[in-house]
């Protein structure tokens, strides 16, 4: 595996406070990769830092950019594994892309996403949501987990993931023209064809973000448009829980790590599980409201329907 043909694909977007240090530690891995830009017309200095490190730079129209689309230009390139990273995702060590390799070994496994570890000065609720979605212990999920599991079993992050190429290209990549979720998509249909998805704790990145309460209306808004427009996946999981049951669970989860460890976060958390919420369901019935508002509330300005 160690001399397996690595791609890393990287869109960006006004990335130059992040892209620097980036690049810098891609090239550092155990595992030589190759990497990628997509560059969705940045208006700073993002196209010309990628360039001067040598990287190939891809750029197109922030129009088209699109969560799937984007990514599925690398269909032009040839590789034995794709690794898709965002522009805010740093490699935690130098064996990320070996650690990454090592569940491929298992030819079932299409797919393999990292541990996400948060950034120090992350808050109390981003350092629970980390810590809980990626957890230190390494799983392989298949269509059995789907009792135990529920979408759960369907996870997976395009913050960081690697991808069997050969697979990828086999089934076309992402789904074109999703908004978002592509990765929890193809984990899906994957899964469901019989595939495995591994999630890879010793592929370790620093990844954490800072919503403000409009950041996370408009992410939970598309969410719910996404499940939506893409109702045989809760279809498939309902046979054996609600979606909406794990959220509760979660939020639950998440107000008794506060109340032990950091009580005065707990407000926030209440204001930031209400906005998902009603996010959500906003977004889960998009079609019924007016399109002007779809376009106000969406994170994607060209989405329409």
């Amino acid at each position: 595996m160690t001399k397996a043909k690595v791609l890393c694909i990287v869109p960006v977007l006004d990335a130059s406070e992040t892209i620097e240090k980036q690049l810098s530690l891609i090239p550092d891995q155990t595992v030589s990769t190759k990497i990628l830009i997509i560059d969705s017309a940045s208006e700073d200095n993002t196209v010309q830092i990628a360039k001067d490190t040598g990287v190939e730079v891809h750029e197109i129209s922030r129009s088209d950019f699109n969560h799937a689309t984007t990514r599925n230009l690398v269909l032009q390139k040839e590789a034995d594994f794709y690794l898709f990273m965002t522009q805010d995702a740093l490699p935690h060590d130098d064996k990320l892309i070996e650690n990454f390799l090592k569940p491929f070994e298992d030819e079932n496994v299409v797919v393999s996403y990292a541990r996400q570890i948060p950034h120090e000065d992350a808050d109390p609720i981003e350092k629970f949501a980390r810590e809980t979605n990626y957890p230190p212990v390494s799983i392989v999920k298949s269509k059995e987990d789907l009792k135990a599991l529920g979408i759960k079993t369907f996870f997976c992050s395009n913050s960081c993931a690697m991808y069997r190429a050969s697979y990828f290209k086999e089934v076309g990549g992402f789904t074109e023209g999703l908004i978002m979720n592509e990765d929890m998509e193809f984990a899906a249909r994957a899964i469901l064809d019989g595939k495995k998805v591994a999630y890879a704790a010793d592929a370790k990145v620093w990844h954490s973000h800072r919503y403000t309460v409009k950041d996370l209306f408009k992410r939970y808004f598309d969410i719910g448009i996404f499940f939506k427009t893409n109702g045989w996946i809760q279809d498939e999981v309902n046979k054996y829980n609600s979606t909406e049951s794990t959220g509760v669970k979660q939020a639950k989860k998440e107000l008794a790590y506060l109340f032990t460890n950091v009580p005065l976060s707990i407000p926030k958390s209440v204001l930031f599980s209400l906005t998902k919420y009603i996010a959500f369901k906003l977004g889960y019935h998009y079609d019924k409201l007016p399109q002007n508002f779809v376009k106000i509330f969406s994170l994607h300005k060209n989405f329409h329907y």
